[in-house]
């Protein structure tokens, strides 16, 4: 089976008018300090590989993004009490108790001896489960990965199958809830919008979604091959023979997923999105209160735009609270950076190196 879109035509027409009213329309890419632009044939190589695919995104959204994530632990009491500090809701789903955002994307997690967590490919991480548009797409995504690997479906109607990372993956029917949010109010000079009225001063975070994942592979080019080709992720930005930022909907926050080339499966960290740049530090605060040890931030990235505050985890890898990512859509050129230290932050506190080194380790 064979589904193709053209981004440049009707279909495209399509997915720009799933662009949200109350956006501006999307500038022209800047260049970054030292990087490098795609340049046009590289660009038009990479739309003629997605109208290829065997796998495409029409105006409705396949992939959403991320609903749930599930980790192997060997301390249950840790776990639990990191997740209630940082700001999400316990809860009891269908299938047991699971720690929500805002929007309901969860976390859950089971508990492993050592031995057991160490045998899985990627040791805490057990499975991630990707949230899909409609019924239609689901069955078409059946269809198209039963052709060549074993794709369980659940009572529920979620696919189960193993990626070509090596990780256990799940695809249901998004039961992510929109999210109703006042966005932050800024007296920028000359035009200031906060009026008669104090900022918002933040003492816990509570994260509205889960943004991102992000993973390392042994083999990145297959791993992109998979995610772009079979489930019809777009390229964001891309560190050069390193890494790639991919995102679900052809409309949406800059990475759903980013893979770095490890040599072998990893599980970076698990971002969080919260309210704006004063979540980040006053949550990132609050959280430090907690006992929490901090890897790095609070910081802003290059890639994304993002504001970050990174912590130390009992989930074998870091979590990550971010705001203000950029939004982006097909109309996107995607840059080509060369990996460095200075490329990880535009600035950022407290690093201890784990995090702001894009070499390979």
């Amino acid at each position: 089976m064979a589904i193709h879109t053209r981004l440049d035509g009707p279909d495209y027409d399509g997915i720009e008018g799933a662009w949200p009213d109350d956006f501006a329309a999307p500038q022209d890419r800047q260049r970054w300090p030292g990087g490098e632009e795609s340049d046009r044939d590289g660009r038009t190589a990479d739309n003629a590989a997605r109208r290829a695919s065997p796998w495409s995104v029409r105006s409705k959204m396949a992939v959403i993004g991320i609903d749930e994530v599930r980790f192997s632990v060997e301390d249950a009491a840790e776990a639990d009490a990191y997740l209630i500090n940082w700001g999400l809701s316990r809860v009891n789903g269908a299938s047991g108790e699971q720690f929500e955002c805002a929007d309901g994307s969860a976390v859950s997690f089971d508990v492993r001896t050592r031995a057991e967590i160490e045998a899985q490919p990627f040791a805490n991480l057990r499975h991630v489960i990707w949230g899909v548009g409609d019924k239609d797409t689901l069955s078409a995504l059946h269809d198209d990965l039963a052709r060549d690997r074993e794709v369980i479906v659940d009572p529920d109607g979620a696919l189960w199958l193993t990626d070509d990372i090596g990780l256990r993956i799940g695809l249901r029917l998004s039961r992510r809830r929109p999210l109703q949010v006042q966005p932050t109010l800024f007296n920028t000079p000359g035009a200031p919008a906060r009026i008669d009225q104090p900022a918002v001063v933040y003492q816990k975070a509570v994260p509205q979604e889960i943004s991102h994942i992000v993973l390392g592979v042994s083999d990145l080019q297959r791993g992109e091959a998979f995610y772009r080709e079979r489930l019809g992720f777009f390229v964001s930005d891309r560190y050069i023979n390193r890494g790639v930022f991919l995102r679900g909907p052809a409309v949406g926050h800059h990475h759903n997923l980013f893979m770095l080339d490890e040599g072998r499966p990893l599980f970076n960290h698990l971002a969080f999105k919260v309210r704006d740049i004063h979540e980040v530090i006053g949550g990132g605060q609050g959280f430090a209160k907690t006992g929490a040890e901090t890897l790095t931030g609070p910081g802003r990235h290059y890639a994304s735009s993002g504001c970050f505050w990174y912590f130390k985890s009992p989930f074998g890898g870091a979590m990550e609270y971010v705001a203000d990512e950029d939004v982006v859509t097909p109309a996107w050129t995607p840059t080509e950076m060369t990996p460095s230290p200075e490329r990880f932050s535009e600035w950022v506190f407290h690093t201890k190196g784990e995090m702001g080194a894009l070499k390979k380790h």
